[in-house]
């Protein structure tokens, strides 16, 4: 039985990919960082200790290990935070890199981000070979999903079996402590969000990307990168969707753009006041509206058997899960 290691265990990906594993039979370890066990309960995983950014930490957890799965990642898009960004995304992702060679596991599969690639033009289909951002004044998180993307290459260069993928926006049930993009739809859904600009993205379920993940495994090729996207899909749409699940209205309609920019100043002052990251910047802003419209992940479908599931069956797992949880009303 193979011993898969997961970095980021108690997240959203780690939660639903710890589930995944166990049920294609794997023994799942995962590094216990901020000690929060809410993902593990009633789960046999093995839980020890470790910081992917102080390296002397990992080598226990790597011991013995098969299978690396790096989901471990800091999702920000207040540049207050640049230098933690980077310190988990980038020299976070080299210290496990280095961990996983000592260790000669046998395959490593690096959990990057649609946003390591530039974005533009939009309009056309997003593929693997999309110049990753390498602009030093670019959004902090996408630069670092960039640089970190490098380091695997780097790594897979001194004989690391590893394979890169990029998930659009992760969407899904399972996730115990949401962080910025799902807890906007957990706000959307308890009408904290009465009007929204008409903006799209495309999603992923979390569990398909799971599967996916799993599949590089063995049929991923080393040093490639594979898009894994699902549904490009309107805010709007959703908030509709969630609306005839909950039997009220959760978005009342849209607003023009530039009324999103009036809030900056506001949740900035929330966020000195709660100690909090922002959820609306510039950064988080020129996000939501440069979702790419295309993003075919053909190669993924042909060389890992990527699927994806309809997003408003998403949708309705996710509200499912958070309304059991308290968390939706």
């Amino acid at each position: 039985m193979s011993l898969a290691l997961i970095t980021g265990g108690s997240g959203h990906v780690g939660s639903n990919l710890t589930r995944a594993l166990l049920v294609e039979g794997y023994k799942v370890r995962c590094i216990d960082f901020d000690k929060d066990h809410r993902a593990f309960e009633g789960l046999e995983v093995e839980l020890i200790d470790g910081d992917i950014t102080k390296r002397d930490t990992l080598d226990r957890a790597f011991n013995n290990v098969d299978i690396v799965f790096h989901t471990a990642a800091l999702i920000n898009l207040d540049r207050r935070y640049k230098d933690q960004i980077r310190k988990v995304n980038v020299e976070g992702t080299k210290n496990v890199c280095e961990a996983a060679l000592n260790a000669n596991v046998k395959k490593m599969v690096h959990f990057s981000s649609v946003d390591a690639f530039y974005r533009f033009p939009i309009d056309e289909p997003l593929y693997e070979d999309r110049k990753l951002i390498d602009d030093p004044d670019a959004m902090p998180y996408d630069l670092s999903k960039a640089d970190g993307h490098k380091i695997v290459l780097d790594y897979c260069s001194k004989g690391l079996n590893a394979s890169i993928i990029h998930p659009t926006s992760i969407v899904g049930p399972n996730d115990f402590k949401p962080g910025i993009p799902m807890q906007a739809l957990v706000d959307m859904a308890n009408g904290k969000r009465k009007l929204m600009p008409n903006w799209g993205y495309n999603f992923i379920d979390v569990r398909d990307l799971c599967s996916t993940a799993i599949s590089a495994v063995e049929n991923g090729k080393t040093g490639q990168n594979y898009l894994v996207g699902g549904e490009y899909c309107m805010y709007l749409q959703i908030a509709e969707f969630m609306s005839e699940q909950l039997g009220r209205k959760t978005v009342l309609g849209s607003i023009p753009d530039f009324f999103t920019y009036f809030a900056i100043p506001f949740e900035y002052i929330k966020s000195i006041i709660k100690k909090e990251p922002r959820v609306i910047t510039l950064d988080s802003i020129h996000t939501a509206q440069t979702g790419n419209y295309f993003i075919p992940s053909s190669l993924a479908r042909e060389e890992l058997g990527h699927s994806s599931r309809p997003i408003r069956e998403t949708i309705n797992d996710t509200v499912e899960f958070f309304v059991n949880r308290g968390l939706i009303r």
